[in-house]
């Protein structure tokens, strides 16, 4: 075997979903492609640099055969340019073909460098603020009025939702700067009203759409993270919708995300998050989709001669899509106010953020290449998902039986 992949994750992680089911996927694929796969823990790889020629040891070992493809998964909220990157750095020095490469990491790893990278490119972005400084909240006070109130203030590297608040006036704010944790700048941004407590959670796999999900509060909080109770919901996306989640992936460099937009009155969205390790129990539960499996397809077919089967990959991928959206916008099923319906509301997941958190992770019962989706409640009676096809609809189906005539 001359072909190589390699899933590299970290430690705090790598019993979670996500992870389980990457591995799942990858050991699968490779096994039936005759691909030669490892899969190892950051804290598992040494460096090294003889003689000018970069290297790798692995449990006191000389590597000698070097990966091609690389799929990574680490939680980037704790990511550190000092240690995880370089890493990454130098698998990519190697010429390894990592997914996603480290400069998209860092891309959204802190939530301004994201607004960043965007700005500038025609992007739709709410307007945001940000200081210089270790502990400069305080002034801020004063600088961040132009954006009016309410206003959003976020930890820039938080995640799952979390240290995310809704400041009402310049007291509240003052108040926040006595009980809010410093240990990262705060970002300021323009509150988008017609929004509140929902937001599409769209995931992209070789820069194209896969899928979207819909995601609701159920208690009346801004946030409509699954893991703080939201619940989510395969939802149909506009044009320009999917139009700006593939400008969004493309500009911040990514392979595989998760890109979360608000949406305002007139159908129109604007860019809420970009996610580089995004969570997908939900988005597999909601969709009825394997993204474990597709990501694992999309890496195989990044291997050195397989740029045939990556362009028909990447064009099922985009037609399954495709067929599963309409030219719509996405709508609360009964109206902006209702109350959603019983069954929706048991979709809510613990697991499914942005980023993969260790407090929260629920080891899977079962063996990693066994582990599977929880049981989908069927939504097919419930107002407003008439038009949507069924749920269950594996796309990996269609992308295997793509590959099958490709090499046969």
């Amino acid at each position: 075997m001359c072909s190589r992949v390699w899933f590299v994750t970290d430690r705090r992680i790598s019993q979670e979903y996500p992870q389980v089911q990457i591995l799942r996927a990858l050991k699968q694929r490779c096994a039936e492609e005759d691909v030669e796969f490892r899969s190892l823990l950051m804290d598992q790889i040494v460096l090294t640099i003889s003689d000018g020629q970069l290297g790798l040891r692995v449990e006191q070992e000389m590597v000698t055969s070097y990966p091609q493809v690389a799929v990574v998964r680490v939680p980037t909220p704790w990511v550190q340019s000092d240690s995880d990157i370089t890493v990454l750095r130098h698998l990519e020095k190697m010429g390894c073909r990592l997914i996603n490469r480290p400069q998209a990491i860092l891309n959204c790893v802190n939530k301004f460098w994201t607004f960043q990278e965007l700005a500038g490119h025609g992007v739709p972005l709410p307007d945001t603020f940000s200081y210089g400084g270790h502990d400069n909240f305080r002034k801020m006070i004063d600088e961040a009025e132009p954006l009016g109130y309410p206003v959003v203030v976020k930890n820039a590297r938080g995640h799952r939702g979390k240290a995310v608040f809704l400041a009402r006036d310049k007291h509240h704010l003052s108040d926040l700067c006595h009980l809010i944790r410093h240990d990262a700048p705060y970002l300021f941004q323009e509150y988008v009203k017609e929004s509140h407590g929902r937001d599409v959670r769209v995931v992209l796999v070789g820069g194209r759409v896969i899928g979207s999900m819909l995601r609701c509060s159920t208690d009346g909080r801004m946030q409509s993270n699954c893991s703080l109770g939201g619940v989510g919901m395969m939802c149909p996306l506009s044009e320009q919708g999917k139009q700006l989640a593939t400008q969004v992936s493309n500009i911040l460099g990514m392979d595989v995300c998760g890109i979360d937009l608000l949406q305002l009155n007139d159908g129109s969205f604007v860019v809420c998050e970009a996610n580089a390790n995004v969570g997908f129990i939900a988005f597999d539960q909601a969709c009825g989709m394997d993204v474990a499996g597709i990501v694992a397809d999309y890496a195989l077919s990044l291997l050195p001669g397989r740029l045939t089967r990556k362009m028909s990959l990447l064009s099922v991928v985009s037609s399954a899509s495709e067929t599963s959206s309409e030219p719509e916008v996405c709508s609360v099923p009964g109206g902006g106010g209702g109350s959603l319906p019983e069954a929706v509301c048991n979709m809510s997941v613990g697991s499914t953020s942005s980023e993969s958190d260790p407090e929260l992770a629920e080891p899977s019962r079962s063996s990693p290449r066994q582990a599977s989706v929880p049981a989908l409640p069927d939504l097919s009676g419930l107002p407003g998902l008439s038009g949507l096809p069924d749920p269950a609809y594996n796309f990996n189906t269609l992308l295997a039986n793509e590959i099958k005539l490709l090499t046969e």
